[in-house]
């Protein structure tokens, strides 16, 4: 097991959620109910236990375009270490980016993930990104293997800084020369295009310790050693979707730390864990 992680480490993607009767679900295709166990207090135990010192907190898709949590979270956190991502769509108005910009909000995500009902049309993305450009936000990009190939044309017009997010979630099954990890490995030849080589454990079919999940993080890592960022996706939201299968200690402090070992198994040597612990994601986010 790891030991703990590198001063000024980073997490860069994970969700917080809060009371549910103060911040009810808000998606009226929400596919689990907010946790009210999964608060700033929990990530903060968390990451203190692991080592980690700053973090990015992304909106969870319960919430949709409700992003009253995520602006109280980052108001009270301490500003050097905490940044936002939003959901944007033409329900957020201008006014409301502002408020989200001005307290730590850097980025939008587009969820094109076929089960989560959220993908935006194309029309509805090419505005959303222009207005995100704008705001010198980034963007991050999640769906699932083939989902990435019905905006491909779209994909590749982004010329400011965007995440894949989670490895672009592959089916391990059909090798590394499936044509979604061919599209992400075209994208990532273009310095402004980052890949989240998170999330590889929840993809496997081979189970503990996620033996196939190697040669993709591997290969994506290659790619663009000092474009790739990495966060745990705590507290594992597919878990509340199946609770017979999973339980409390699936987001745990041990669970994290094996996530991370798995990490390192895509890697060469501890400095370039390090570099997408801290460096990559220092500079990506803005932190000093």
């Amino acid at each position: 097991m790891p030991e703990r992680l590198p001063k000024n480490s980073c997490d860069t993607h994970l969700h917080v959620f809060g009371d549910a009767k103060a911040y009810p679900a808000a998606n009226p295709n929400a596919l689990y109910a907010p946790p009210g166990d999964c608060n700033f207090a929990a990530v903060k135990a968390l990451h203190d236990a692991m080592g980690v010192d700053r973090a990015v907190f992304v909106q969870p898709t319960i919430y949709g375009t409700d992003h009253r949590l995520l602006h109280d979270v980052l108001k009270n956190a301490p500003k050097a270490n905490y940044r936002g991502v939003a959901i944007v769509d033409d329900s957020v108005s201008d006014a409301e980016l502002e408020k989200l910009d001005s307290v730590g909000v850097r980025g939008a995500r587009f969820n094109f993930g076929g089960r989560f009902k959220l993908a935006p049309s194309i029309a509805d993305f090419r505005r959303g990104l222009d207005r995100v450009r704008e705001l010198g936000w980034f963007v991050k990009i999640f769906g699932f293997e083939d989902d990435f190939l019905v905006v491909a044309d779209e994909l590749k017009k982004i010329e400011f800084p965007a995440i894949i997010d989670h490895m672009g979630g592959p089916d391990y099954r059909r090798g590394t020369d499936q044509p979604a990890i061919r599209l992400i490995l075209d994208l990532l030849k273009n310095d402004n295009w980052w890949i989240g080589l998170s999330n590889g454990d929840l993809r496997s079919q081979s189970g503990y310790p996620w033996d196939d999940a190697v040669a993709f993080g591997r290969l994506l890592y290659e790619a663009a050693p000092d474009r790739c960022l990495w966060g745990t996706d705590w507290p594992h939201v597919h878990r509340f979707m199946r609770p017979d299968k999973d339980g409390p200690s699936d987001y745990g402090v041990a669970h994290e730390m094996a996530r991370v070992a798995l990490l390192e198994r895509y890697l060469p040597d501890r400095a370039a864990r390090d570099r997408i612990l801290v460096n990559n994601p220092a500079r990506f986010f803005g932190f000093d």
